[in-house]
């Protein structure tokens, strides 16, 4: 091959050949510039494959479990090589482990479609209900300050969403994480965690504010608790209205 470094698309796309593919692999264990850029051609056809994706039909399923009850399966085949010959063969070995690196490629690729799929779902929830928050009359923004850093509240009862934006809290140790309380006539109920980073705002959305009529944030242990364990370091009163 005349230029290894130009099959990154080609190698992507499964285009080449096994002599091709062994060759390029060998280059790619050794190019961390191709390896960037194939890496880069994989996210985005995965990417192109979530954005035309259709559920799968129904009775798919079903046909390819009865196409392969009926269908016989070859036996392997078998070559018992002499010692000289397996010395001659040394491509043979290359090429077992070019598909196992192709196996493990097609697998992470499969895995990060779903997270894709996943995330792209969460994504689309979290913008309407950003839009609907946005949208609604009654929609408006609080100020507030505590444990350090600065918080922006945004709420609309007739949408029933509220939204937090905190910046320049500590990001805590595993062990701890910051939790929001919704304190209303009945006490304070959880609203969510959260963790943050002194160089970079957290933004959490969550329903609310029902009867509530103050937001309070605190420092607890790694998931939540039931009920405040320690003094909230930012109050913020929520209107009744």
């Amino acid at each position: 091959m005349s230029d290894l470094h130009s099959l990154t698309g080609a190698y992507a796309a499964g285009a080449l050949d096994s002599a091709e593919e062994a060759e390029f692999l060998e280059h790619l264990s050794g190019c961390s510039q191709c390896e960037l850029e194939v890496r880069e051609l994989l996210e985005t056809a995965a990417l192109m494959g979530v954005a035309v994706a259709q559920p799968t039909p129904p009775a798919l399923r079903g046909a390819v479990l009865a196409e392969i009850s009926r269908t016989r399966q070859l036996p392997p085949k078998v070559a018992v090589l002499s010692e000289h010959a397996r010395r001659r063969r040394p491509g043979r070995r290359w090429t077992m482990t070019a598909a196992a690196c192709l196996a493990v490629f097609t697998i992470g690729l499969g895995s990060y479609t779903w997270q894709l799929q996943h995330e792209n779902s969460d994504l689309r929830d979290r913008s309407a209900r950003i839009a609907a928050l946005a949208a609604a009359p009654d929609a408006h923004m609080l100020a507030g300050r505590g444990g350090g850093g600065t918080a922006q509240l945004t709420m609309s009862r007739s949408a029933n969403q509220m939204e937090l934006v905190t910046s320049g809290l500590t990001q805590l140790p595993g062990n701890r994480t910051y939790q929001i309380w919704l304190i209303g006539p009945n006490g304070p109920k959880s609203a969510g965690v959260f963790n943050s980073n002194r160089t970079r705002p957290a933004t959490e959305m969550f329903v609310g504010p029902g009867d509530a009529t103050a937001l309070a944030v605190t420092e607890e242990p790694r998931g939540g608790s039931a009920q405040p364990t320690t003094t909230p370091f930012l109050v913020m009163p929520i209107s009744a209205t």
